[in-house]
């Protein structure tokens, strides 16, 4: 298993990619309030309620690989599967930052994007903090290919519990630079905001091939060579 704090870490090292995902949300809550003490609070709320829905996501998918543990055989298992899939996902993630791969996107907001735009506005434009907090929880359930490889990552627990701690480490993780964007949207200029992505992308392509070769110990490797090797009985000597 992960260990929640590598995903913690893993994920605050790759929390620039959520600034670019999620990042106008943050700025969003902040764009009416000055103060820092009221705006830190609406910060926190809305990431509370981020977190929380990660932790259920890694719930499921704890329950995911539990289920999908009974169809493991001698060649591959279920946690060397998602293992493998969490990896590639990363490669993907990172590698399409830094240019290695080029997608056609579409111009203007995807259909995601026109489905949770009014919702998003209607809860950010609400008073009181029971809005920003529905906001995160929306939040949360938006596509993200960042999320999906933790996701990956969280089956591989087999587990509900542990699935939830891993998810829930992975949002902590991207607190803080979400409250950095919220709080402090001017803070960076472009070209400082670009490099801090890009090195973002690099930890994430790093960690996605780290995924990708842990999924085949060496360990495993040696005990299955061990299991397949033919025993040898030599007959007993004679004088």
């Amino acid at each position: 298993m992960v260990e929640p704090l590598a995903v913690f870490v893993l994920a605050f090292l790759s929390s620039a990619h959520c600034i670019g995902m999620c990042g106008g949300f943050a700025a969003a809550i902040g764009a009416t309030q000055q103060r820092v003490a009221p705006l830190l609070i609406r910060q926190l709320v809305y990431s509370v309620g981020r977190c929380l829905t990660y932790a259920f996501l890694g719930a499921c998918a704890g329950f995911a690989g539990l289920y999908f543990s009974r169809f493991d055989n001698a060649l591959v298992t279920a946690q060397q599967v998602f293992s493998i899939l969490a990896g590639v996902v990363m490669v993907v993630v990172g590698g399409s930052v830094l240019g290695l791969f080029r997608w056609r996107r579409k111009q203007g907001p995807g259909v995601i994007g026109q489905l949770f735009a009014p919702m998003f506005r209607q809860l950010l434009n609400a008073r009181g903090g029971l809005g920003y907090f529905v906001a995160g929880l929306a939040n949360g359930f938006l596509p993200c290919g960042l999320v999906y490889a933790f996701l990956a990552i969280a089956v591989t627990t087999q587990h509900v519990g542990q699935g939830a701690v891993i998810m829930l480490a992975f949002g902590l993780g991207t607190v803080p630079a979400m409250l950095a964007i919220g709080c402090g949207a001017n803070l960076l200029s472009h070209t400082a905001r670009l490099r801090v992505y890009r090195l973002a992308a690099c930890f994430v392509l790093i960690a996605g091939a780290a995924t990708i070769y842990r999924a085949f110990p060496l360990g495993r490797r040696a005990t299955c060579c061990d299991q397949d090797a033919p025993t040898i009985t030599l007959p007993p000597a004679t004088s």
